[in-house]
């Protein structure tokens, strides 16, 4: 992933509420749903997120896979509320990503790649 990507109509000033994040559906470049905002995982201590746990598929939490996607990965438009990813869900087929109960201490290398 090269480039930053922006929202010309928000400025450095523009703040966006962590709220805004949890359980915010997350998009591609198209529009297309790529899956939810599970968490944000902190490194508290050095005031950096580390990456956003993203939910893809599953029903009430059953068959639903967790990625764990760095923060660089996503575009966030605080204007519109909008939260999305350079990559579609196609680019997740064929990967486990994370359990539930196994959450991973930094952001998963398939990213790096997308």
């Amino acid at each position: 992933m090269t480039g930053t990507a922006t929202v010309a109509a928000a400025d450095d000033a523009a703040l966006t509420p962590a709220t805004m994040f949890a359980g915010a559906t997350v998009k591609d470049r198209d529009g297309g749903t790529v899956g939810t905002v599970a968490d944000v995982m902190l490194a508290a201590a050095e005031g950096r997120i580390v990456y956003v746990a993203l939910s893809v598929g599953g029903i009430v939490g059953i068959g639903e896979r967790l990625f764990a996607v760095p923060w660089s990965a996503f575009v966030v438009d605080p204007l519109g509320g909008a939260l999305s990813v350079r990559f579609d869900r196609a680019a997740l087929d064929g990967h486990d990503g994370f359990g539930k109960d196994a959450w991973p201490p930094v952001a998963d290398p398939l990213f790096a790649a997308l």
